[in-house]
């Protein structure tokens, strides 16, 4: 048996694939994060919509990245 310390290691956050930069907020019932989301499944399954996440990614990596030049 192992011994117990009584303290948790954190979990990582999960981060959203549909909102990008947001953490999963199990939106949908059931759901333990976006490996298992009916929402994820769906969009990423779809050329169109996964390409659409995908730019909107971009531009959110490129809006952090300029503010952080600017505070720079």
């Amino acid at each position: 048996m192992g011994v117990s310390t009584g303290i948790r290691a954190a979990r990582p956050a999960a981060a959203c694939p549909i909102r990008p930069g947001e953490p999963c907020t199990l939106c949908q019932v059931d759901v333990t994060g976006p490996q298992d989301c009916g929402l994820v499944w769906l969009v990423m399954g779809d050329d169109e919509l996964r390409e659409g996440v995908q730019r909107t990614r971009r531009a959110t990596l490129g809006t952090r990245r300029r503010r952080a030049a600017e505070n720079s």
